[in-house]
């Protein structure tokens, strides 16, 4: 099977991230045999958007699976591959932090400005820092409409919203591969120990600081050997 892992980095102070996670995304990529695709030049605003390239990098390269990492993500050496774990049928893989987090009255409310069915209900809201997805699911990476680029968590939302229009086949992926701050908390993890995946979402309003914890988790984890 045709795999890749795409990340995306925008600008000197997310290059400056990439630069102390992509080695471990390099390392785990060398691993599973799969190819690593960095997306570094913005296509759109909100530059999130970006990743719905996946779409056409399916399209054109003929993979058949590709996982997605938001760039400040740093991945244990002892992860396994990610994708072998999608389950029968499934066809976007992620993590559904809509079952822990209110998340659905903001989806809830981009669908109603969309002309969705009114009472319309969310079944799931996935992060999208880390998901797996295979052709048949790549409706789900529809642009919006020329012009109107919905910034609600970035394209998360408008994500989640794509999702159930097409009726994907969706899956739930184990917090242990998306470990942010708010997952540690709920499910008691210890990001160390326990997280194949650590993900910093919504640290960014301090860079210093973002930058610092990752040199740290980075070095904790080689202490570990992972």
């Amino acid at each position: 099977m045709k795999k890749a892992l795409v990340t995306q980095a925008f600008g000197d102070k997310w290059h400056k991230v990439l630069e102390l996670t992509k080695p471990r995304m390099e390392a785990y990529c060398e691993r599973h045999k799969i190819d690593l695709i960095s997306i570094e030049k913005p296509l759109v605003e909100p530059v999130q958007y970006s990743k719905l390239a996946i779409g056409n990098i399916i399209a054109t390269k003929g993979y058949e699976q590709v996982t997605f990492l938001d760039c400040d993500i740093l991945v244990a050496n002892d992860c396994d591959e990610i994708g072998s774990l999608l389950e029968p049928d499934c066809t976007f893989m992620a993590f559904d932090e809509g079952s822990y987090l209110d998340r659905k009255p903001g989806l809830r409310g981009l669908a109603d400005a969309f002309g969705f069915v009114p009472g319309w209900q969310p079944s799931f809201y996935y992060n999208t820092g880390v998901f797996v997805i295979t052709p048949k699911a790549v409706g789900a990476l529809s642009q919006p409409p020329i012009g109107l680029f919905p910034n609600h968590f970035a394209e998360q939302t408008w994500m989640n919203l794509q999702l159930h229009l097409w009726s994907t086949a969706t899956c739930s992926i184990d917090p242990a591969y998306n470990c942010m701050t708010s997952v540690e908390e709920h499910f008691g993890l210890d990001r160390h120990k326990d997280a194949n995946i650590i993900h910093y979402a919504g640290q960014s309003n301090d860079m210093v600081k973002l930058l610092t914890s990752i040199q740290y988790d980075d070095a904790k984890l080689k202490e570990l050997g992972r």
